[in-house]
């Protein structure tokens, strides 16, 4: 089951600060895959994404792979599939953390430092955190 659940950071006005803390604890995994997305509006296809974390289990030829990528004026980047170690096991509940600053995302599951990301889009225009496919979320806390 394809599940769509958006979450609003903060109202469009409101300047960004330097640094962000974003926590999701997420209680159920079911699926092939969950994508998380850093984005401008409620969209399924907004034109500005800062930072897509999409953790493939088993999706078409994707076995336990981590891709990233951003969105920057309606084009993609290119997609950067991550050689890791993946801590993730559906039916297993786990915490992402992830850090914001002017420069990276900085993403730990479980605590443990897990990869970094260079934002290539300024974070003043996002208000958004997209979560998407079978994945239930307990909390999300901004800090």
């Amino acid at each position: 089951m394809k599940r769509t659940q958006f979450y609003y950071l903060r109202t469009p006005n409101t300047p960004v600060d330097v640094q962000w803390l974003i926590l999701i604890i997420v209680l159920y995994i079911n699926g092939c895959r969950f994508s998380l997305y850093l984005q401008n509006g409620s969209e399924n296809e907004p034109h500005e994404i800062a930072f897509v974390f999409d953790a493939r289990f088993n999706f078409g030829s994707d076995h336990n792979k981590i891709v990233t990528n951003s969105k920057k004026g309606g084009a993609w980047g290119s997609e950067d599939h991550r050689h890791l170690a993946f801590p993730f096991h559906p039916e297993q509940d786990f915490r992402i953390k992830i850090t914001v600053d002017d420069d990276s995302f900085k993403m730990k599951v479980n605590g443990e430092k897990f990869l970094e990301y260079e934002q290539k889009l300024s974070m003043k225009s996002i208000n958004c955190i997209r979560i998407q496919n079978d994945i239930v979320i307990e909390e999300i806390k901004l800090k």
